[in-house]
C-alpha cells in the first residue's frame, strides 16, 4: 500500500496541544519532512555499474543497475532496471545523466520519459567529445505524477553503430527522483 503524506489537522481556538494531537500533526509532518529510510519524502538515486550497448539512433532506456538509495521501493535491480515507479503521489525534481564510451562520431543525447513519454524540456544533445575521451550530459525536469507511473532515462547516439554506455564511477548514467510536494 502507498504512502500517503501526512496531513496536519486543524484545531479549534481553545483547544490545549495534547500528546496525541502533537504525534498526530506536528511529529507526522516533521517525520515526514525531516525522517530517514521510509519516513522522510520519497527519494531515489540509481546508476549504472555495468556498460549497456545503445543502438545507433534509437532512443534506449537506460538500465540503473546499482541503488544508492531508494526510499520507497520504487527501483528493482532484476525486473524493469531502467524504472522508477511512483509510490507516493506528487510533484517530483528528476535529475539524469547519460555518458558514453568515447567515439568521435555524432551527437549524444539524453531526456526523460515518464510511462514511455518524453518529458517536455528534458532533452539534452551534444557533440561527440573525442576518440580518446568519454562524453556525457546533465539535465533536469520536474512532473506531477501519480501512484504507478515510471520514469525512465533514455540515452541517443548517432556514432553508426552500437556504442556503450559509460559506467566509470564519476562518468555513468545515474537517476535520481526526488519529491518535492503534493
Amino acid at each position: 500500500m502507498p504512502r500517503v503524506v501526512p496531513v496536519i489537522g486543524t484545531q479549534s481556538p481553545g483547544n490545549y496541544l495534547t500528546g496525541a494531537l502533537w504525534t498526530a500533526s506536528v511529529k507526522a509532518m516533521s517525520d515526514w519532512l525531516l525522517g530517514s529510510g521510509t519516513n522522510g519524502v520519497p527519494r531515489f538515486r540509481g546508476r549504472q555499474a555495468s556498460v549497456q550497448s545503445i543502438a545507433d539512433n534509437t532512443w534506449t532506456p537506460l538500465t540503473l543497475d546499482t541503488e544508492d538509495f531508494d526510499s520507497d521501493n520504487g527501483h528493482s535491480t532484476s525486473t524493469n532496471t531502467s524504472r522508477y515507479t511512483i509510490q507516493v503521489a506528487g510533484t517530483y525534481a528528476i535529475t539524469g545523466m547519460v555518458s558514453f564510451a568515447a567515439n568521435a562520431t555524432g551527437n549524444r543525447a539524453g531526456r526523460i520519459t515518464v510511462n514511455g513519454t518524453a518529458v517536455p524540456g528534458s532533452f539534452v544533445k551534444g557533440l561527440a567529445a573525442t576518440a580518446t575521451h568519454s562524453s556525457g550530459a546533465a539535465f533536469h525536469a520536474q512532473a506531477v505524477l501519480a501512484v504507478g507511473d515510471y520514469i525512465e532515462l533514455q540515452g541517443l547516439q548517432t556514432s553508426g553503430g552500437a556504442l556503450n554506455t559509460s559506467s566509470a564511477t564519476d562518468v555513468a548514467c545515474a537517476m535520481g527522483v526526488w519529491w518535492l510536494g503534493g
